[in-house]
């Protein structure tokens, strides 16, 4: 008489969850359906975006995935620095904020600490937007700014700052006017003003090429929009905006040297006035806690802040935030504030690709 062995051992033992890396390219799809069945997969975590870092920086982006049962139950998208000397594996490069995303914490954790154990954490990883427990060494250094979009015009407007109301009186009294374009040469006006307003600041323009790519990917859905406030046929402010579903994105702001405030404060307002009610949020972009300046010019507008923390392994390089130079990287910002304007156009298209 055969051997009867009690049902449990019958049954072939569960296999964990296992974590795999592979190409977007061949992994692409089954992340796109795992992020769109969950609510915080965002602009940077969709196809058009990747696309985008391909065109204009050649990264090419890989899916690491938890999976269990084959199920995707947590993952990140990540890309090497396109650096000179750059291994470590971000996620993303040139992009603010691209958080892990996961069906429940359970998943968020058992992925941060598989992916901290994977032999890719010996040449450095960086996640945008996740507070990771240790090994991971979490930065709180930003802030992501946002603005409810789910009101009125007139209520949007009640928010707004009394200087902020004040000086866009005193911009329309001039006799300055608002237009909004998708196409190429509203791009090019754009660009005019990002040259002057990055050597301000000292950090290399982006070349023109992004702003190209950036074109022809989300411009034939109507998803890009470029906002410029003019007087007597002169540009003097300028605001690059994408829009991903119920979210809208203030990608690029950008103003003449002597742009009255008013003009700038006008630009955001009409776009607020334009999709209030339509969109659920208006991402105003990251900001450095330590950059009041820009803090308060986004708190003016009716905007948020929410924390933005940075996950490191093994840990934080030297220079986290480019608002902020540190080192040699605080002499380059320097000497490129001297530099003639169509030189720092060359600058950015030879060296950008490099500081994202």
């Amino acid at each position: 008489m055969p051997l009867s062995l009690p049902r449990s051992e019958l049954i072939a033992p569960a296999i964990g969850p296992q974590l795999h890396f592979s190409p977007f390219s061949e992994a692409g799809d089954r992340w796109l359906s795992f992020a769109d069945s969950l609510p915080g997969a965002a602009l940077y975590h969709r196809r058009p975006w990747i696309e985008l870092l391909r065109l204009a920086h050649a990264i090419h982006t890989h899916v690491a995935a938890l999976e269990r049962d084959s199920q995707i139950v947590a993952g990140c998208l990540l890309a090497r620095s396109p650096g000179l000397f750059g291994t470590r594996m971000i996620s993303l490069p040139d992009t603010e904020v691209c958080p892990p995303l996961a069906v429940d914490d359970q998943a968020m954790e058992t992925f941060l600490g598989l992916l901290a154990e994977h032999h890719a954490a010996r040449r450095g990883l960086e996640i945008h937007g996740v507070q990771a427990p240790p090994p991971w060494k979490t930065v709180n250094l930003f802030a992501d700014w946002k603005i409810d979009m789910r009101r009125p015009p007139g209520v949007l407007h009640s928010a707004l700052d009394r200087d902020v109301r004040r000086n866009m009186r005193h911009a329309l009294a001039r006799g300055i006017e608002v237009s909004q374009g998708d196409s190429l040469e509203y791009l090019r006006r754009f660009y005019s003003l990002h040259l002057v307003t990055r050597r301000r600041l000292g950090m290399p323009p982006r070349p023109f090429s992004y702003l190209k790519a950036m074109h022809r990917i989300y411009s034939p859905d109507g998803s890009l929009s470029v906002w410029m406030a003019t007087r007597k046929g002169r540009d003097l402010a300028g605001l690059l905006v994408l829009r991903d579903g119920n979210a809208l994105y203030a990608k690029s702001n950008a103003r003449s040297a002597d742009c009255p405030n008013g003009a700038n404060h006008l630009v955001f307002v009409e776009v607020m006035d334009r999709f209030a009610g339509s969109v659920d949020t208006w991402h105003l972009g990251r900001v450095d806690v330590r950059n009041r300046g820009l803090s308060e010019f986004k708190r003016r507008l009716g905007a948020v802040p929410a924390p933005l923390p940075y996950a490191y392994l093994p840990h934080p390089p030297r220079n986290i935030s480019s608002e902020v130079p540190q080192g040699a990287l605080r002499l380059v910002s320097q000497a490129v504030r001297r530099l003639p304007l169509w030189t720092t156009r060359v600058l950015g298209a030879v060296v950008y690709g490099f500081f994202v």
